[in-house]
């Protein structure tokens, strides 16, 4: 365990917790905390003891699995996160793309093409409901053995939501989107 090989590396090599603290700019409660494993050392952490003690880091986490395991779920958290962004963006995106094609038709009325407008305003709207749905789809993932609810909170603002996570609510889902793109179609055709 990484917990007891810096203990072990530490007192072989006749350093106090102070001594090493000081050295790698932390706290004397931060070195017991990671002899004792109840917290890990960051990546750029690990580097510095790993000069320090003169240890390889395949030697510090080799045997961890339990840091191994924390760094796996880490990146895990972190690709998601990434995921949400970019979901974030997508939707952003969309909704300006929505704003911007509505404008005009406030404030220039007689130069707007409405055909194409609706048309746009369609597009826009069935990227829109597609893209609302796997963002609640993500921020309310499926609970196993859990009994779902149809609403939910909305994951932005004020209000409640169909749940995808329903049977039902996947049924709704299902025929907004059908509503939206059999729209767009009669439009287009």
């Amino acid at each position: 365990m990484l917990a007891t090989t810096l203990k072990k590396r530490r007192i072989d090599l006749h350093l106090t917790q102070q001594a090493v603290a000081d050295q790698l700019h932390t706290s004397r409660q931060t070195i017991s905390n990671w002899e004792n494993g109840k917290n890990y050392p960051d990546v750029p952490m690990l580097v510095a003891i790993s000069n320090l003690y003169d240890l390889s880091l395949d030697d510090m986490l080799k045997q961890d699995t339990n840091y191994l395991n924390k760094v796996a779920n880490d990146y895990q958290l972190i690709n998601q996160q990434k995921k949400t962004h970019l979901l974030d963006y997508a939707l952003l995106l969309t909704l300006s793309g929505l704003v911007i094609i509505i404008l005009p038709t406030i404030f220039f009325k007689s130069l707007v093409n409405e055909q194409l407008t609706g048309l746009l305003v369609l597009v826009f709207t069935t990227i829109l409901v597609i893209l609302s749905y796997f963002k609640t789809v993500q921020f309310y993932s499926k609970q196993p053995r859990n009994k779902q609810p149809l609403l939910i909170p909305k994951v932005v603002g004020i209000g409640l939501t169909i749940n995808p996570n329903h049977p039902i609510g996947q049924i709704i889902w299902l025929f907004i989107l059908i509503f939206v793109v059999g729209s767009l179609l009669t439009v287009i055709f």
